[in-house]
């Protein structure tokens, strides 16, 4: 099989960290901001594995992400108000 690479880029990306507790559960997640992902960051859980591309627009879709990111039902009001500090930060809106 022949693969031909049609686009590369570089950038350095601005990537969290972070380690969240609810009263019952512990969350390891990380947030890549990116201008790749059009006007979304890149949300990984290492718990799960697996990841979302979210905006702010996406915060009260939980049906979406929670499943992905492995967030238990009782803490998606938490992570929604997370979310919304987090994605919607000075920080990463003048960088995109």
């Amino acid at each position: 099989m022949n693969l031909d690479i049609i686009s590369e880029r570089n950038e350095k990306q601005s990537i969290h960290y972070y380690c969240i507790l609810s009263n019952d559960h512990r969350y390891d997640i990380t947030i890549a901001y990116s201008g790749h992902f059009f006007g979304k960051a890149m949300v990984t859980s290492l718990q799960s594995g697996r990841m979302v591309l979210l905006c702010s627009e996406d915060i009260y879709n939980d049906y979406y992400w929670a499943p992905k990111l492995d967030i238990q039902q009782e803490d998606i009001p938490e992570f929604q108000d997370f979310f919304w500090q987090v994605l919607r930060s000075d920080l990463y809106l003048e960088q995109y």
